[in-house]
């Protein structure tokens, strides 16, 4: 097939039959959700490299292209102890959730399976939406249940962690203990985010072997910030 991220034809391996992490580009060793979220930014914005793009918590072969061909990316993690804007480990420290940047400073904000991360997702997208310039777009992955209630697993309050069901812990690139599910997203996801972001919310769900897309939750979210007129 021919990968999204490489750019170039490859070889698409299947490691197992949890195709969402087990489904690799033999070159670049990316995942279908990675491809599917390329694919969908380089068909609504190709001159993507000439943008302002920040990504929270990257990783990952999508990370690294991004850092490699846009000059004016920017990459964030959250790290507790750190004050907003700061640098640590080489990663500015953002919290989704009350960000530092200023109003209309991106083209694009890319996060790939942070939401279900967040202990509130109402501000961060609230606080994406600011930052967007006009026209720009969030542009994301989120597991997503679209057959089912919203499952809340945890919550923070006051700074106390409060735990509804067994904890759950997805891999984080910053730290080895790794990061805590707070939501299950499900039917109730596209409505939420029109609420809070209040822009209209499409989704692109690509099954195309072709491309190396397929699998489990591999559908994009696009929140787009109307343009100016």
């Amino acid at each position: 097939g021919y990968c999204p991220i490489c750019e170039r034809p490859v070889y698409f391996e299947i490691e197992g039959p949890w195709l969402r992490d087990q489904y690799k580009c033999a070159n670049c060793h990316s995942i279908p959700r990675w491809r599917a979220l390329m694919t969908v930014v380089a068909e609504l914005f190709p001159k993507w490299r000439e943008l302002k793009i920040h990504e929270s918590s990257p990783g990952g072969p999508l990370s690294d292209k991004l850092a490699r061909e846009c000059r004016a990316y920017l990459p964030s993690h959250f790290f507790p102890n750190v004050p907003g804007g700061q640098t640590h480990k080489g990663f500015r420290c953002e919290d989704l959730m009350a960000q530092t940047f200023d109003d209309e400073s991106f083209d694009l904000v890319i996060t790939s399976d942070v939401f279900e991360h967040l202990p509130d997702a109402a501000p961060a997208v609230r606080e994406i939406m600011r930052t967007l310039k006009p026209g720009g777009a969030h542009i994301f992955t989120v597991p997503w249940f679209r057959s089912k209630k919203t499952l809340v697993r945890a919550t923070m309050k006051d700074g106390k962690l409060n735990h509804l069901e067994k904890p759950d812990y997805h891999g984080n690139p910053v730290d080895e203990n790794g990061a805590l599910v707070f939501t299950e997203w499900g039917f109730e996801l596209p409505f939420l985010l029109q609420e809070w972001g209040a822009f209209p919310v499409v989704i692109h769900d690509i099954r195309d072997r072709r491309l190396g897309i397929d699998g489990e939750f591999r559908e994009v979210f696009v929140q787009q910030k109307t343009p100016n007129k």
